[in-house]
């Protein structure tokens, strides 16, 4: 994970998108945003997310559609799912008009998607049991799939000047984008709200509409996302990696921790040695 609010596209194989069968633990991942399309289709389990300021909850059978700049935290108490990533600049090759268009953000079960969910369980299918030349094969499904989402299930940005939740969304990405740079700082929600011309009032009720977390709580994850990188890479105490990485109250720390990743760093990092 490059930084904990804008998140890379790794392909898969030669395919030009990502694309992943996932059996997921209860995870909670923090607001962040990327340049691709993300497709997830739900199978079973729960799911729920905020995605641009707005709470969603998915049933199994529904799709979530996360549009290209859109910000959004997701959360779940374990689930499996399809996983489908297109890039944009993949996108802008397959829909010349992407960048003027959207997708809906919830597309729910019925006999009317029913054709979206085939062709994602066909491009699992074709996955799992590659053949010769079945990027083809995965690729035909895939501009099927894009048909069928763009006939259905979309509709063009009306151009308009800055709307006032669109300079609101812009504030709320300032914040994340200098929280990315000085995470390991002593950093205050009074200096946060200060930043941007805000009272302490309105900065916490804005950043939590959009995130749907307190400035603090995405500040602890954040920095405990960090820790866990080193985690993996360093054979310092974990006291050494807190203050690395700004943590100072244990207390806070290990509870995001467990949140963040169903265990504490302690039984994480004995994991690793005992499979070094």
């Amino acid at each position: 994970m490059e930084s904990c609010f804008y998140e890379t596209i790794h392909e898969t194989d030669l395919l030009h998108v990502r694309f992943e069968q996932l059996d997921a633990p209860a995870f909670v991942f923090p607001a962040h945003w990327h340049e691709y399309v993300e497709i997830l289709y739900l199978e079973h389990g729960e799911f729920s997310a905020i995605v641009q300021a707005k709470e969603y909850r998915l049933a199994e059978g529904d799709l979530m559609i996360i549009n290209s700049g859109d910000l959004h935290m997701t959360r779940s108490n374990a689930c499996s799912y399809l996983l489908l990533q297109i890039s944009a600049n993949q996108m802008r090759q397959y829909l010349p008009s992407f960048d003027a268009m959207r997708f809906d953000t919830i597309i729910p079960c019925s006999e009317q998607s029913a054709p979206l969910r085939t062709l994602l369980l066909e491009m699992g299918s074709i996955r799992r049991n590659p053949s010769d030349s079945y990027q083809l094969l995965f690729t035909a499904r895939l501009y099927e799939f894009l048909y069928h989402l763009c006939r259905s299930y979309s509709y063009r940005i009306p151009s308009a000047a800055l709307t006032g939740s669109q300079r609101d969304l812009q504030r709320v990405t300032h914040i994340m984008n200098w929280v990315k740079l000085h995470y390991p700082e002593p950093l205050s929600l009074e200096t946060a709200a200060d930043s941007l011309a805000l009272s302490k009032e309105y900065f916490c009720r804005l950043f939590k509409k959009y995130t749907g977390q307190t400035f603090l709580e995405y500040l602890n994850d954040v920095r405990t996302m960090h820790l866990y990188e080193d985690l993996q890479n360093s054979d310092e105490t974990i006291t050494v990696l807190m203050e690395k990485n700004g943590l100072s109250n244990y207390k806070i720390f290990m509870r995001t921790f467990k949140k963040l990743y169903g265990s504490t760093p302690q039984k994480m990092r004995s994991n690793r040695i005992r499979h070094v």
